[in-house]
């Protein structure tokens, strides 16, 4: 009787760690499974587009630019760092014309522009370097000025950056709520931490904050170990937050209503998924090194046409101190990741060699992404013409 009751006993205990290891492996393995289930390709439908020489604004790329379109319209603005200008160029008509952002008067704005935000032609938000935000009109009369100072507490410091060699963090606008959303890095926690502040344009209503979820791979990341790469990627959706982390592969996306947030393994298959740590605070040229030898995880865009979601990322190179930094980074591998609307990855591509700018360069439309032609190792460049490729989706169907 007792061999019966020590055999079914361990005919239990057998029974419950089976259940518990298939538990084990159905809860960590699930976004992996799914992930490789999912997967397949995707196929790229690459259009060059030429703009005549004589619409050329005096820039070849854009380091900042931001999207417009409707039934009639299909545009994208660009920051002219050059002219201090927004340069429009009609994606139908493949013409550029030229809102001129005065520095006299009370439409000044004299610094640098840092975010951009195209709500309609007649409504345009921009952020330069004095922390305010301007509401220009199209011919850059400027309607309504939003002074971001004012909403910051101690040890705080406003997130709006475009710089692809460090952090993409966007501003937006939300229509329905009538309010400016945008990036908030904080200096009196520890480790620093990082939110998204929504900012009614109403007096009546207090400012609302998002907190963002510390890296799971590296949480303090904000404290300068990892050279350019310590802050986050911010964009936005009507519902959604999605941000991450240059250093690593994960993407994280809070839902505005619950302030819940998901975190999605996103792992690249052809370069590393983590960057090291930079040897120095402090030497620039250590930062430059770090920044050729680890991969480059850049913002999330949504594609309104396809539904899906799209990430680039660039690939880490081996450093050479015999060559010139800018054609180490001119030579680096660029891929592009794709996500279905629940965030599931469908496909990565390695995107063609020695052609885009890594430094500048690319922005999401309503049915693809625009990456500017413009790398010094590219044989074919033509150096008079501003050029640029309109990424499109196909998916195949089996």
């Amino acid at each position: 009787m007792l061999l019966v009751i020590a055999a079914d006993r361990m005919k239990v205990s057998f029974y419950m760690i089976i259940s518990i290891c298939l538990l084990l492996v159905s809860c960590s393995g699930n976004k992996k499974q799914t992930m490789q289930k999912s997967m397949h390709e995707i196929k790229l439908d690459i259009e060059e587009v030429l703009c005549p020489v004589s619409e050329v604004l005096n820039l070849k790329s854009y380091h900042l630019s931001s999207a417009f379109h409707n039934d009639s319209l299909n545009l994208l603005y660009g920051y002219n760092y050059k002219s201090h200008a927004l340069d429009c160029i009609d994606m139908l008509h493949h013409t550029i014309s030229e809102i001129v952002l005065s520095d006299q008067g009370e439409s000044a704005i004299m610094h640098r522009v840092c975010g951009l935000f195209v709500q309609a032609p007649d409504s345009i938000w921009l952020y330069d370097d004095t922390q305010r935000i301007f509401l220009l009109n199209s011919v850059g009369q400027v309607l309504k000025v939003i002074n971001l100072q004012n909403e910051l507490k101690e040890g705080e410091q406003v997130l709006i950056n475009s710089n692809h060699a460090m952090s993409t963090a966007r501003l937006y606008y939300d229509k329905g709520h009538n309010s400016l959303l945008y990036g908030v890095k904080d200096f009196s926690s520890s480790p620093i931490s990082f939110k998204v502040r929504e900012t009614f344009l109403s007096d009546t209503i207090s400012s609302m904050d998002y907190p963002l979820q510390a890296s799971v791979v590296i949480p303090d990341v904000g404290e300068g170990d990892y050279a350019n790469m310590s802050d986050p990627n911010i964009n936005f959706t009507e519902q959604k937050i999605m941000y991450n982390y240059p250093v690593e592969s994960h993407i994280y996306v809070m839902d505005r209503d619950s302030k819940k947030t998901e975190v999605i393994n996103a792992d690249s298959r052809n370069t590393k998924n983590v960057a090291g740590k930079c040897e120095s605070k402090q030497d620039y040229s250590k930062w430059e090194r770090h920044g050729i030898e680890n991969p480059h995880f850049y913002d999330v865009m949504y594609l309104p046409v396809s539904d899906m979601y799209a990430r680039l990322h660039l690939g880490e190179e081996e450093f050479d101190a015999t060559r010139d930094l800018l054609e180490l980074e001119s030579s680096r591998s660029l891929y592009l990741t794709l996500f279905d609307k629940d965030f599931i990855l469908m496909d990565e591509k390695k995107l063609p060699s020695h052609r885009y700018s890594y430094f500048t360069g690319w922005g999401a439309i309503s049915d693809g992404i625009v990456i500017y032609v413009d790398n010094i190792l590219d044989k074919n460049e033509k150096t008079e013409e501003l050029a640029f490729d309109i990424i499109r989706l196909k998916q195949n169907k089996e």
